[in-house]
């Protein structure tokens, strides 16, 4: 090969070998909530640590462990509790035995109220929460606020956030009948940022400009991590970051 044209091959060469990406990958899956509100936000941090590509995949609740058995991802993270989850994998007619999964407590999902963001109101507690989603109280001008239609956002399929909801707050009533129907949360926030007089709930991490979050009682349940048999090492290092990002926030 003539010099001069070695010098820039070998640049070349670096250049590509220093700038390689992940060459491996770690597959989680889980649902809308836990995707935004933990794995998204620790995704650079955990493939900038340990050169590995981390690939989320958004799984339908009571699919978890249906996609973990399949090997379709390597763990999955999710509100529900182990219990529950095997039980709506029993429902999926997949069995699988308890000891033969490891699970973690990697954080803990916060789940606010969002307002419209011309509502006055800054708190509602308990009763007036419990009130407002069974239906009993339908206008803002009982509660001191605008004499505005209460229109609730309701995502139906996050059903494990839901169901801590339901139980903290409305303490087992049923919900309203009448409700505008989400397909995320992603989707609640910006109907109730639309919607004079709406109001919705979604975990912390969907809290943004656009929205107001009034002062109410606190509703949390644990986020877990699940694999089949102990989490390899590079499962430990996501562990070890989601933990670490919980208790940052």
């Amino acid at each position: 090969m003539k010099p001069h044209l070695l010098l820039p091959l070998l640049l070349i060469t670096f250049w590509a070998g220093g700038c390689a990406g992940p060459t491996t990958t770690l597959k989680v899956g889980g649902d809308d909530a836990n995707i935004s509100g933990f794995l998204i936000p620790v995704k650079e941090t955990f493939e900038e640590e340990t050169k590995t590509s981390l690939s989320i995949m958004q799984i339908e609740p009571g699919e978890e462990l249906v996609q973990l058995a399949k090997g379709n991802v390597d763990a999955i993270i999710a509100t529900s509790s182990l219990k529950e989850l095997l039980q709506e994998a029993a429902l999926k007619r997949l069995t699988l035995p308890p000891a033969s999964l490891h699970m973690v407590e990697v954080g803990s999902n916060r789940t606010v109220i969002f307002l419209h963001k011309n509502n006055r109101i800054k708190q509602l507690n308990q009763k007036q929460l419990k009130s407002i989603f069974t239906g009993k109280i339908r206008n803002w001008r009982q509660f001191g606020g605008p004499d505005q239609e209460i229109i609730i956002v309701w995502d139906s399929t996050s059903v494990a956030e839901n169901e801590a909801f339901i139980k903290k707050i409305l303490k087992d009533s049923p919900m309203v009948a009448k409700f505008r129907s989400a397909d995320s949360y992603e989707e609640v926030r910006k109907a109730v940022m639309e919607t004079p007089g709406a109001i919705g709930i979604a975990p912390s991490g969907f809290i943004a400009p656009g929205v107001k979050v009034p002062k109410t009682p606190k509703v949390s349940s644990p986020v877990i991590l699940v694999t089949k048999g102990k989490p390899s090492p590079l499962t430990n290092k996501l562990i070890d970051i989601l933990k670490d990002a919980a208790y940052i926030q």
